[in-house]
């Protein structure tokens, strides 16, 4: 065998080499994109869950929550008027918070991380439900993206 012959040999096993290599490599990465959206979907119910046990925790916000759910919020509106002040504002920053984190939700989805079915199934549903609440409460105005809030208007008129 001439040294040609052997540099073409070697070069080839070079290039056989990298092709593997890359080809291990996009393996690689999308077992790590998995693993992201599997922590995103994680994080997301962990959030959730302490969200949840705050409220059930809080002295001050179940109380007025409770109230709230007696006059028949949040699917009516007007149960907003059994609180006093402190309570309406309570229960405002409540649904500011969710406000916020559903508009972080609609982002996600935006970007790919979250799938259609959980939006269609369980985001989307939450939106219309508390919408009005929200709009009641002028958190529209301040507290949620442009893109945001047109999702939630569009989600509130649908049927």
């Amino acid at each position: 065998m001439n040294t040609d012959s052997v540099n073409r040999w070697l070069t080839l096993g070079a290039n056989l080499g990298v092709v593997i290599g890359l080809i291990l490599l996009i393996v690689e990465l999308s077992q790590n994109s998995s693993l992201v959206q599997a922590q995103i979907h994680q994080a997301r119910s962990d959030n959730y869950e302490s969200f949840m046990l705050e409220i059930a925790d809080t002295e001050f916000l179940l109380p007025a929550y409770e109230k709230f759910a007696a006059a028949g919020g949040p699917a009516d509106v007007s149960a907003l008027k059994v609180l006093d002040s402190t309570e309406r504002e309570r229960i405002r920053r409540y649904f500011q918070g969710r406000l916020g984190g559903y508009d972080n939700l609609y982002f996600q989805y935006q970007q790919g991380y979250i799938d259609e079915e959980f939006y269609s199934t369980r985001i989307a549903p939450s939106i219309k439900r508390l919408y009005p609440i929200w709009l009641e409460l002028g958190l529209l105005d301040m507290g949620a993206t442009s893109k945001f809030t047109e999702e939630a208007q569009r989600i509130a008129n649908s049927n």
